[in-house]
């Protein structure tokens, strides 16, 4: 089930987030998140974009929202999506759904520009981004450091308006 983000979600959010903070460079966070830093966060978020939630059997099992690309005026059509999946559930089929309600949604919302960025390789999420229309754009060498390994970051961007 797909759904609204709503305040009580946010452990659930932060346990997912914290997971890939400890385990995987695909977030270049190092230090685990605390509840007031993404409650704070996603008051910000939700001002201005939508964030949808996936649950299943009444478990959060993952999330995708939008957020403000950079800050110069001329960019506020402009939207940094992201997708997080809880780490059970990956590869069979959550996230493309997921995914898709939040194009929608920012497309219905008069955005203009999707914009994701995403660690090297991810070869999951390069092909969930593809498949829903987004193309790649270009790639930093060696933009972030986690687990004392250099990564690149590559970018997809979708044309929505």
């Amino acid at each position: 089930m797909i759904r609204k983000y709503h305040p009580k979600d946010l452990q659930s959010i932060i346990d997912i987030l914290n997971y890939y903070v400890k385990n995987d460079a695909c977030i270049f966070q190092v230090e685990p998140y605390t509840f007031d830093e993404i409650e704070k966060k996603f008051e910000i978020i939700q001002t201005t974009y939508p964030i949808f939630i996936e649950e299943k059997d009444n478990k959060v099992i993952g999330f995708a929202y939008g957020a403000r690309w950079r800050d110069k005026p001329a960019y506020a059509r402009s939207v940094e999506t992201t997708i997080y999946i809880h780490p059970d559930y990956l590869h069979i089929g959550i996230g493309e759904p997921l995914y898709r309600k939040l194009i929608e949604t920012l497309t219905q919302m008069n955005f203009h520009l999707l914009v994701a960025g995403m660690t090297m390789p991810n070869l999951g999420s390069q092909r969930l981004h593809e498949k829903l229309g987004f193309e790649r754009v270009g790639e930093f060498k060696e933009a972030g450091m986690k687990f004392g390994k250099w990564h690149n970051v590559g970018f997809w961007q979708m044309v929505i308006n």
